[in-house]
């Protein structure tokens, strides 16, 4: 199985396509493999150890460590307590964990340069093709159009047609490497049992084409400046006068109010101004807002009446428009996509999803099951396989029948959606020790339970208590 390497960063974002796996177990033989001897299963020895019971000197540690952590408990009474009845009980901990793998692939592309491309042609990590990817195609055609002798002339037809189921053969070759399976590749996860994430580059998926969005000439139109190449001025706000000076003979001159406001949204002033691209002398060429100084000097052919050149704004020269400096002036730039070479590498990227499928239960108790998550016991069993096998031989029926359960849930939800790497189930064993205590003429009960020895009082008493 080829191997794959060097995550691959994603930059915009894809649409993923989940693969399912090829299909490997069913539930039908994961079931009989509890009948059959199955290599890939190892049965381990099931030995079940029982939980420790809880001492009297824990119990009374417990208490005081209960009462410390209460705002009006006492501790001195803890020692006049009389335990009358300790009922010791077992609650079992099932827990069953499948590491599981899911893949998706998702098409994306590159910028690239003619380098790029001489070297990916003259790379060694695409998988061989279909058997006829062996011959020499080239000799076979040339001995099929050159015949040598005269019993070769006669059968011509013969070889045309071999030759055609040649290149069909070929052909097919080259289809069959185009339909690569992502599953066919070696991915193996930093750490087992650990949610994880990984995108690399399928091998065999590269391929050149021309860049779609600017149709392979490298240049895309600059939507800042919408082609223009230029832009108001920023700093005189499209006026080509400094800040301050205005003059109202600039805008209130009759040659000025008849130019045609071509383009209502873009200069300065108002949203009825345009841009006007003849040129006049000395102008360099350049074009001009409307209403700016240049413009009048265009249409009346004198400078505005009260504007010296020293009012003119020193970055646009009195035009009112600056060049984009997205494009620099070009109205279009680079395009993003294909980098400007105009074309772009396509490839197949393959996302790989390692996640940790988790179903615990835990068996009834008088302690409630929020206050059981945070405790801890003894693990008296714990088994890690491939696949693995439901117990069946607990003293506890309820854990053999959801062992059963959760083996099969599990099977069930990876089948057409991920595979199984690896499996494990534990049994856990929490000490559970009911105390019937009398303190004198009051009575109660309490549980203490877990390797910590955690308190739990049903009915906390009250703030005048002597608890």
């Amino acid at each position: 199985m080829p191997k794959i390497s060097s995550p691959v960063e994603s930059r915009t974002p894809l649409s993923f396509n989940t693969i399912p796996p090829p299909p490997e177990a069913t539930v039908e033989q994961h079931e009989q493999r509890q009948k059959i001897k199955d290599p890939t299963i190892v049965a381990s020895n099931r030995n079940f150890e029982e939980a420790p019971e809880i001492s009297e000197d824990d119990i009374r540690k417990s208490l005081i460590v209960e009462a410390k952590r209460r705002k009006y408990w006492g501790t001195k009474a803890i020692a006049k307590m009389v335990f009358e009845e300790i009922e010791h009980s077992t609650c079992y901990h099932y827990m069953l964990e499948s590491f599981t793998e899911t893949r998706s692939t998702a098409d994306a592309t590159e910028a690239c340069s003619s380098a790029t491309i001489h070297s990916s042609h003259q790379s060694h990590h695409i998988l061989p093709l279909a058997p006829i990817s062996n011959l020499n195609i080239e000799s076979n055609i040339a001995s099929h159009l050159n015949p040598r002798s005269g019993a070769e002339n006669s059968g011509i037809s013969g070889g045309q047609r071999d030759l055609a189921s040649l290149i069909a053969q070929y052909q097919q070759g080259l289809q069959q490497q185009g339909q690569l399976n992502p599953w066919d590749f070696d991915i193996q996860p930093d750490q087992d049992f650990a949610d994880q994430t990984k995108v690399l580059e399928m091998p065999s998926t590269n391929r050149f084409s021309g860049c779609h969005i600017c149709n392979g000439d490298g240049l895309s139109h600059c939507f800042h400046c919408r082609g223009y190449g230029h832009d108001k001025c920023n700093y005189c706000r499209g006026t080509g006068m400094k800040a301050g000076v205005a003059h109202p003979a600039v805008y209130t001159h009759p040659m000025i109010g008849t130019f045609p406001h071509s383009d209502p949204v873009r200069a300065f002033p108002g949203p009825a101004s345009s841009m006007v691209r003849p040129a006049i002398a000395g102008s360099r060429d350049k074009p001009y807002a409307v209403g700016t100084p240049v413009h009048f000097m265009a249409k009346a052919g004198l400078p505005p009446p009260g504007i010296g050149q020293h009012d003119l704004c020193i970055f646009c020269q009195g035009r009112g428009i600056s060049d984009c400096s997205h494009c620099k002036g070009q109205g279009k730039k680079s395009c993003a996509t294909c980098g400007g070479h105009g074309t772009v590498r396509v490839f197949t990227k393959l996302k790989v999803f390692f996640t940790v499928e988790c179903s615990d239960y835990y068996t009834p108790s008088d302690v409630p099951e929020i206050l059981l998550r945070g405790a801890t016991g003894s693990v008296s069993f714990a088994e890690s396989q491939h696949y693995v096998l439901p117990i069946k031989k607990h003293s506890v029926k309820e854990i053999n029948e959801i062992s059963r359960k959760f083996c099969a849930l599990h099977l069930k939800k990876s089948l057409g959606n991920c595979r199984i790497l690896k499996q494990r189930h534990c049994v856990e064993a929490i000490s559970v020790a009911k105390i019937k205590f009398k303190l004198g003429n009051t009575t109660g009960y309490f549980y203490v339970y877990g390797k910590q020895r955690l308190c739990f009082i049903p009915k906390n008493p009250s703030r005048c208590s002597i608890m």
